[in-house]
């Protein structure tokens, strides 16, 4: 299908695609053929998929078709280009965001509660009390235990976009990187999922092993975008 939602955000572009296409079909949204080879190193079909997507998706936010490269870390940039961009690519979906100057970050996690099983990796227990104190008000247990897997499910995606922003090694998602703070307008808990009315704000604290005080910790204001599929979460720095 097109792309499912563009928008912008401090000066960026930003977009998701959900893929229902066929390889065939996506190949053919592409005039420039150059990306052939690398298309088929790829031996997985669903890989072959999400690359084709986030190359269609670039082509539909810039118009223009870029060639995306990786840096030994595995960050992406464009071949040819100074913009930033960050990509993230879950079950049936991929997601862009691309600044002209700024380091960017993006992350889209298809909603599973498989992230119980490591939650303990990157959740602290002073967040694990910012997640309590937030979900106080819900008194059904079942919803309360599905809120608590959504709430889980942001503050990983919000930790990958903030490891994706620092760009540094030997990060540890529990010990450096922290959220302080959640602001949701409204929050809905059912059975079936949760739905915010509007973008929401995670504020995020980043602390990596470089940086050995205080005044060096880096902040960062995470905006969230969350559909009854997926949560998506994406920054751009100041």
């Amino acid at each position: 299908m097109p792309i499912l939602r563009k928008w912008e955000y401090n000066g960026a572009i930003c977009g998701i695609w959900k893929v229902t296409e066929t390889t065939d079909e996506l190949r053919s949204l592409l005039t420039d053929k150059s990306f052939t080879p690398e298309f088929f190193s790829y031996k997985s079909y669903s890989r072959q998929l999400e690359f084709l997507a986030v190359r269609a998706l670039i082509r539909e936010l810039t118009g223009a078709e870029q060639r995306v490269l990786h840096y030994e870390s595995g960050k992406p940039y464009l071949d040819g280009c100074k913009s930033k961009i960050s990509i993230s690519h879950t079950k049936g979906y991929v997601a862009v965001v691309l600044h002209p100057e700024k380091e960017t970050g993006i992350d889209i996690e298809y909603r599973s509660d498989r992230v119980k099983k490591v939650v303990t990796r990157f959740i602290s227990h002073k967040e694990m009390s910012l997640i309590d104190n937030r979900l106080l008000f819900i008194t059904d247990e079942d919803e309360k235990a599905c809120a608590m897997v959504n709430m889980y499910l942001l503050f990983w995606s919000a930790k990958e976009t903030m490891f994706k922003m620092l760009d540094s090694s030997g990060v540890d998602f529990l010990e450096h990187l922290q959220v302080r703070s959640i602001i949701i307008p409204e929050l809905y808990t059912k059975s079936d999922g949760f739905s915010f009315p509007e973008a929401g704000v995670f504020y995020g604290e980043l602390e990596t092993v470089a940086f050995k005080d205080p005044e060096n910790d880096v902040e960062m204001n995470i905006e969230l975008y969350v559909s009854q599929d997926f949560v998506c979460t994406y920054s751009v720095s100041e």
